[in-house]
């Protein structure tokens, strides 16, 4: 008995020789796995979150990564309620097709470069959620004035394949023009169209320019009949429309049909100050404004009282009607007007609210 109970000790003192030796062996081979795990406030900060192209504009915070690119910036209310715009940094690499704006023919983004991405590179740059159907579209800033240039004039198109950076999303109910931008870091590719000439581009600006009304009363009549010179002054007013806006650049020898037609009803002198003022210079050539000659006043007129023509001492003849019009006060117009070969043609005239 006493021998089977050393022999039980002896086992039990051999087993934990070995178990301590290992313990002290693992030790020293693996200090770290001794060591006291991090508190919570001692672990490491969670890098931030990673997300594909599409964002919430709800829940997009600076730092956040969207399609590679670094949210720098999270401003609210800056398109009206609801709207977002979120700043990334970053550079990519994005090839599609590009457009000119006119600086004085287009309503939304004049002068601007807009951009907007194919399908190659649908993927590839952050964009809100809502707008997950919709290709990138941008305006480019240019920190290179003459990579602008670059571009063409105002109507060029093209294709091409840059690197832009800091790229703008803007997020909003409602947005008017293009409202994303990103800075040009450089241009990688450029096939640029130059725009049409003015003939092919606005072939039928003068559509509605319909031969102006003509007065052939000779003088001795027409003073005998003074209204009927007011009724043509009024036909005058409406052919004026005519001369519609359209969006479009007319060409020099456009214009000068603008010119010829204007002469139909109007002195040469009076012609000139009208192309002046209704069809000035412009990008690629000039453009119509489309608006009343204002020869006759923008009121409702319900009738006219004392029309009058006189003949004055330099050969033309000035008339004078009051305007009986809707409202509080009447109008008085005046006009100078010259008589030739062709009829009557209509040089100054001015209206005052009495």
């Amino acid at each position: 008995m006493i021998r089977e109970w050393y022999v039980r000790v002896g086992t039990v003192s051999t087993l934990a020789a070995v178990l301590a030796a290992g313990f002290f062996g693992y030790y020293n081979w693996n200090p770290d796995a001794f060591a006291a795990s991090p508190s919570p406030a001692q672990a490491a900060p969670l890098a931030p979150p990673e997300r594909d192209q599409l964002f919430d504009p709800g829940a997009v915070r600076p730092g956040d990564v969207v399609a590679g690119m670094s949210a720098a910036s999270v401003s609210a209310g800056t398109h009206g309620v609801r709207s977002v715009t979120v700043r990334f940094e970053g550079a990519k690499t994005v090839s599609g097709r590009f457009e000119v704006m006119g600086r004085e023919t287009e309503p939304y983004n004049p002068g601007d470069v807009i951009f907007t991405v194919d399908d190659r590179s649908a993927s590839l740059l952050p964009k809100a959620k809502t707008f997950h159907e919709v290709p990138n579209r941008f305006s480019l800033r240019f920190a290179n004035p003459d990579d602008r240039a670059k571009f063409g004039d105002a109507g060029s198109t093209g294709t091409g394949s840059i690197v832009v950076t800091d790229y703008t999303a803007v997020y909003a109910d409602i947005l008017e023009g293009t409202s994303d931008t990103a800075t040009l870091g450089e241009i990688r590719t450029l096939h640029v169209i130059p725009p049409k000439s003015p003939e092919e581009n606005n072939p039928d600006f003068d559509k509605a320019m319909l031969p102006f009304p003509a007065l052939k009363l000779e003088p001795k009549r027409a003073v005998a009949n003074p209204l009927a010179v007011y009724e043509w002054l009024e036909s005058v007013e409406k052919s004026f429309y005519g001369l519609a806006y359209n969006g479009k650049p007319i060409s020099a020898a456009q214009r000068d049909k603008v010119r010829l037609w204007l002469l139909g009803a109007f002195t040469e002198s009076r012609a000139e100050r009208l192309l002046l003022s209704h069809v000035p210079e412009t990008e690629g050539g000039y453009l119509i404004n489309g608006a009343s000659s204002g020869l006759i006043p923008p009121v409702i007129v319900k009738d006219v009282a004392e029309p009058k023509l006189t003949a004055a001492a330099d050969g033309t003849y000035e008339f004078a009607v009051t305007l009986v019009v809707s409202g509080t006060r009447d109008a008085k117009l005046t006009c100078t007007l010259q008589y030739g070969k062709n009829g009557w043609k209509i040089d100054d005239y001015a209206y005052v609210m009495m």
